[in-house]
């Protein structure tokens, strides 16, 4: 089994999860337009990437630059965005890294055919949901496809995927976001140009707002997101599945010391193939912070892991529908696996508040 795991440049991260042998490492500078806004990635130089990247080498770990922005405003055909682009290539052979990863079919042509030494990855946000998606990347060069997460639980599609591709396909594990959800497209644009409206001040989360509101009030949504239980490993690497990718490089509500104890420990949970709270491993679970800076009613969420032996034999046997009104599958799994304590009524309306704070324009951030 391989991992792919998230760095926030920390250099006690690297002898923590040597032993691991993870094969890639994967993160940016906070400057770089990526999935993940500014604020809550950790701060780094090139010079900090240069060292973590020559550390991490010696220990026979690979660094994946992201550059996985949905969109770049178009700037990247511009003369000074594609020269943009290429010293930023260029600054990441010098260095030593790997790989990049992007959603940006422009930009893994500029690799392909000027940095070649570099492997092109296909980020989870270019949606290869099906084989003729895979071999269309495949094609473009993709050396590694991390496959959308909402075919984690397709195994019907994963199966044609993995018959159409010789290249490495990666799984995302522990990804709390909505199954299908209906505002993803919209979110990945949004954070896509955060830096403008960190640069205006006035950005805010709205979808991660609305997403949680809906997961506060069906805990069934938990358990419908489509993350991978460590013990389930076996079931994708079976199915010819090469690489599991552990997102979480913005786990910084507690700084970077516990952002390292936080990437140990789901890391070991992966590596070692058993966990007692799933809940515990997945970024985009818990509830936000309400817009006041205040944690909503103080809720946590927990999965009881040993109570979902069985629990994916209903996706493997191709029943799931992605019908949830007329299916109580996951519903009835939940109310034996998932806890939500504290007061998830009170958290619910505080998030309902918020979205209307933001609704009426009267938010703006305090940054």
């Amino acid at each position: 089994m391989k991992l792919m795991l998230p760095t926030n440049w920390d250099p006690e991260l690297l002898p923590r999860i040597a032993a691991l042998k993870p094969d890639y490492l994967y993160g940016s500078l906070p400057s770089e337009a990526t999935l993940r806004s500014s604020l809550i990635l950790s701060t780094a130089s090139e010079d900090d990437i240069a060292r973590h990247v020559a550390n991490a080498s010696e220990r026979g770990i690979r660094l994946v630059y992201v550059m996985n922005a949905t969109c770049l405003g178009n700037v990247e055909y511009s003369d000074q965005g594609r020269g943009y682009l290429l010293q930023r290539l260029q600054w990441l052979v010098d260095i030593g890294a790997a790989a990049v990863v992007t959603a940006n079919p422009f930009v893994m042509e500029l690799v392909r055919e000027h940095f070649p030494s570099l492997e092109i990855h296909i980020s989870v946000l270019a949606s290869v949901n099906d084989a003729r998606k895979a071999k269309y990347f495949e094609e473009l060069g993709a050396a590694v496809i991390h496959l959308d997460p909402q075919v984690n639980r397709d195994f019907r599609r994963l199966k044609a995927i993995r018959k159409s591709v010789g290249c490495r396909l990666s799984l995302v594990v522990n990804e709390g976001c909505l199954l299908s959800c209906p505002i993803r497209q919209y979110h990945s644009n949004m954070i896509s140009h955060s830096s403008e409206s960190i640069k205006g001040r006035y950005y805010v989360d709205y979808c991660y707002y609305r997403c949680s509101l809906m997961k506060m009030e069906d805990a069934a949504e938990h358990l419908r997101s489509p993350w991978i239980r460590p013990e389930d490993l076996w079931v994708y690497e079976d199915l010819g599945i090469d690489l599991f990718k552990i997102a979480g490089r913005e786990k910084m509500e507690e700084g970077p010391s516990s952002h390292t104890d936080w990437i140990e420990m789901v890391a070991n949970a992966y590596h070692s193939r058993r966990c007692d709270d799933v809940a515990r491993l997945l970024v985009g679970i818990q509830p936000p912070y309400t817009l006041r800076g205040e944690e909503p009613e103080a809720v946590a969420v927990h999965i009881d892991s040993g109570s979902l032996d069985g629990f994916l034999r209903f996706f493997q046997d191709d029943h799931c529908s992605l019908d949830c009104n007329q299916c109580d599958y996951c519903g009835n799994w939940a109310r034996r696996a998932v806890r939500v304590e504290g007061r998830p009524c009170g958290c619910a309306t505080a998030l309902a508040q918020d979205l209307e704070t933001i609704r009426l324009g009267s938010y703006r951030s305090g940054m």
